[in-house]
C-alpha cells in the first residue's frame, strides 16, 4: 500500500462527515434525489461518492431549507458487518461530542429499505488539504488553526474517541467571515469508541486509516491511544508548515523503518524562518515511541501556537530594538525624506542637532566640560575604520588578482576560503493524460509533485562556472546508478561552461509513474570536471543519459563522495521560488530530493 493509497472506508470526502458543497456539482448515480427522509430532508445532489458510503447535499424542510449533508452506505460496503457497525458507531462517537470545532450531527435514521443514514451539519468552506500551500502555510495562521485542532481533538478524547484518520483531508476550514475561520474535524467514520453500546469491540485486527499519517503503533495494529492522534497531528503540522509528508515512503513496512530512524529532514531545513522551538513541538509528536509524544491534543496545539506567535511577534520588531541608532545612521525609509509623496519638494531635516532647552549655569558647565573630555573620540574612530577599510580591499584584491597557484588545492579543493554561490528554481508544467493542464509555475523544489509531471531547471550564479547535474537511481540488484541531465546538446550547446548571471534553462524532464523521491546531484565547479566531462556524451537518443560504462559508474559516484562533504548551505528562498547553494571551494557538490506520486 503506498501513502496516498488511502483504505475503502477512508476516501476524501465520500465518507467524510461534511463536505463543501462542489459548484460543479457531481453527477448524482443514485436514486435518491427528491427524496424525502424522515418527513423533512429533500434531497437535492450528490455531493461525493467513495468505496464505501455516498455524500448528499439535503435540505432541512423544517428549518428554512437550511442545508445539511446526508451520509449512507453503498450496496456493497452494507454487506460487510464490520461496516455497518461503524456506521453506526460513528454515530454514536458523534452523539458523544459537542464541541465547536467538530462537526456536528443532526440526525440518523433508516432508508425505507432499512439502510442506515446520518445526518450532519453542512460546513461551508475548504479543507485544510486545500488551503496548505506548497511552501508552507503562514505561521501566524497555523499556530492560530492548530491551537483550535488541539482543543477540538482534546475534547473528542475525553469523551473516549480516538479519531485514526486524522488527514488534511479531513479537517475543514469554516469561513465565519470577516477573515476569521473555524476548525471542523470530519469523518469519524473510522473513530475508535471507548465503552461503545455498538460494537463493544470492532477491531477485528484490522488496522485502518490512511498509512501516511499513521502512528507506528497504529501500523502495527496495537493499542489506539490519544498518542496515536498526536502523532497524525505531528504529521499534518510537519506538512502544513513545509509543503512535504516528514516520510515518504513505498509500504506501510518502509514507513515504520523511517519512523523508527526519526524524521530525517527536518522541518527548518525546509522553512528556514521556522523558530526551533515550533520544530521540537513538531518532532516531540512525531516520536516512535507512544510515551515520548505529548499526552493530550491540547498541549501540543497550544505549545506549537505559542512558538509561531513568539516568532510572528518577533519578527514585527526591529532586529535590534534595545539599540538607538543616531539620527544621521537613519536608512533612508526610516527619514521623513523618504516618506514624503513623490514629486513633492526635499525637505531639510534637522535632526541631529537641536536647540537645548535653558539650564543653569551650573549645569551648563559639567556639560562643556564632558565635551572638550571626549573631542578626541571622533577622529580616533576615523582612523580605526580607514583601517579596516584599507585591509579589507587588500583582502578583495588578494582574492581576486592573486594567481590560483598560491592558493592551497586539498583534493581537488580550493582552501582559499572564497564563496560559490549558486540559484536554481524549478518550472513546472502539471500534465493530466499526457496533455499539459493549467499554467506553469514556479517552484523551489519543497512540495510534492505528481506523477507525469513535467519541469525545467533555471539556474544563475554571480560566478561564472561549469554545471552538471546528474539523476541518481538503484538498479535490480541494488547498486547505484546515474543519468546525466545537464549538460546535454539541446541546452546551452552541450557545454557546461555558464557565464557570470547568465539564466540557465534546462530541456524539460519528467517525473515518471512510480511514486517514490527522485535523487540528483548538481555540481557547480570553477573549472571543467574531467570525469563529468566524460560521460556528458551519455545524453543522446539510445542511452537517454544512463552511465554504462562500469568504470565511469565508479568515477563519477567517487566524485560525488570526495566533494560532498563537507556539505554546502542550502538556503529555500519561498518568496522567490528558488534554492541557493553556497559553500567555500571550487568545487559544490549538492544533493536534491524531489518527492512525486
Amino acid at each position: 500500500m503506498t501513502t496516498d493509497e488511502n483504505p475503502p472506508a477512508t476516501q476524501p470526502g465520500a465518507d467524510s462527515g461534511a463536505t463543501a458543497l462542489d459548484p460543479t456539482k457531481v453527477t448524482s448515480k443514485g436514486e435518491l434525489i427528491g427524496e424525502l427522509l424522515n418527513g423533512r430532508y429533500v434531497i437535492q445532489h450528490e455531493l461525493k461518492r467513495g468505496g464505501m458510503g455516498v455524500v448528499y447535499l439535503a435540505k432541512d424542510q423544517q428549518l428554512h431549507s437550511r442545508p445539511v449533508v446526508v451520509k449512507l452506505l453503498l450496496d456493497d460496503a452494507y454487506q460487510s458487518e464490520y461496516v455497518v457497525q461503524k456506521f453506526h458507531q460513528e454515530v454514536e462517537a458523534l452523539s458523544r461530542i459537542d464541541h465547536p470545532g467538530i462537526v456536528g450531527i443532526i440526525d440518523a435514521g433508516e432508508l425505507r429499505d432499512g439502510k442506515p443514514f446520518i445526518v450532519m451539519q453542512y460546513v461551508e468552506g475548504v479543507t485544510l488539504r486545500s488551503a496548505m500551500s506548497p511552501e508552507g502555510m503562514s505561521l501566524e495562521r497555523t499556530g492560530d488553526l492548530f491551537r483550535q485542532i488541539g482543543r477540538a481533538l482534546s475534547a473528542a478524547h475525553s469523551r473516549g474517541i480516538f479519531h485514526r484518520d486524522l488527514k488534511p483531508d479531513n479537517i475543514m476550514l469554516q469561513d465565519l467571515g470577516r477573515g476569521e475561520e473555524q476548525v471542523k474535524i470530519i469523518d469519524f467514520g473510522i473513530a475508535k469508541v471507548k465503552d461503545s453500546v455498538i460494537a463493544p469491540s470492532t477491531s477485528l485486527n484490522l488496522s485502518p486509516g490512511t498509512v501516511a499519517y499513521m502512528a507506528p503503533e497504529q501500523l502495527n495494529g496495537r493499542t489506539i491511544t490519544s498518542a496515536t492522534d498526536i502523532f497524525a497531528l505531528g504529521a499534518i503540522a510537519y506538512e502544513v508548515v513545509t509543503g512535504r509528508k516528514p516520510f515518504n515512503p513505498e509500504t506501510g513496512f518502509e514507513l515504520l523503518q523511517m519512523q523508527q530512524a526519526g524524521v530525517r529532514v527536518k522541518p527548518s531545513d525546509l522553512r528556514p524562518s521556522l523558530p526551533l522551538e515550533a520544530q521540537e513541538v513538531i518532532l516531540k509528536a512525531l516520536s516512535f515511541n507512544p510515551s515520548d509524544r505529548y499526552s493530550d491534543p491540547r498541549e501540543f496545539g497550544d505549545q506549537l501556537a505559542r512558538a509561531l506567535a513568539q516568532e510572528v511577534k518577533e519578527t514585527s520588531l526591529s532586529p535590534h530594538p534595545a539599540v538607538q541608532l543616531p539620527p544621521t545612521q537613519l536608512s533612508s525609509e526610516e527619514t521623513p525624506l523618504a516618506k514624503a509623496a513623490a514629486g513633492s519638494p526635499a525637505q531639510t531635516i534637522n535632526v541631529p542637532f537641536q536647540a537645548a532647552p535653558p539650564i543653569t549655569s551650573g549645569a551648563n558647565v559639567g556639560v562643556a566640560k564632558s565635551s572638550r573630555s571626549k573631542t578626541w573620540l571622533g577622529p580616533l574612530l576615523a582612523v580605526i575604520g580607514l583601517g579596516i577599510l584599507c585591509y579589507a580591499g587588500y583582502v578583495i584584491w588578494y582574492v581576486v588578482h592573486a594567481p590560483i597557484a598560491t592558493r592551497v588545492m586539498d583534493g581537488g579543493k580550493t582552501s582559499s576560503g572564497v564563496e560559490r554561490t549558486l540559484n536554481y528554481g524549478l518550472t513546472v508544467q502539471k500534465m493530466r493524460s499526457g496533455q499539459p493542464y493549467q499554467d506553469v509555475f514556479e517552484s523551489s523544489g519543497q512540495e510534492i509533485f505528481e506523477n507525469g509531471w513535467k519541469f525545467r531547471m533555471n539556474v544563475t550564479s554571480p560566478q561564472e562556472g561549469y554545471l552538471y547535474l546528474l539523476n541518481e537511481g538503484p538498479t535490480a540488484d541494488g547498486a547505484t546508478t546515474y543519468n546525466v541531465l545537464f549538460p546535454e546538446a539541446k541546452t546551452n550547446g552541450g557545454s557546461a561552461r555558464v557565464r557570470a548571471d547568465q539564466r540557465l534553462q534546462t530541456s524539460w524532464m519528467r517525473f515518471d509513474e512510480h511514486q517514490g523521491t527522485e535523487k540528483f546531484w548538481i555540481v557547480w565547479s570553477a573549472s571543467p570536471v574531467k570525469d563529468l566531462e566524460a560521460v556528458k556524451t551519455a545524453v543522446n537518443e539510445q542511452d537517454q543519459g544512463e552511465i554504462k560504462d562500469p568504470a565511469q559508474g565508479r568515477a563519477v559516484r567517487d566524485f560525488l563522495n570526495k566533494h560532498s562533504s563537507p556539505k554546502p548551505d542550502v538556503i529555500k528562498d519561498s518568496a522567490k521560488k528558488q534554492t541557493i547553494i553556497k559553500g567555500k571551494g571550487d568545487v559544490l557538490a549538492s544533493f536534491i530530493e524531489l518527492e512525486h506520486h
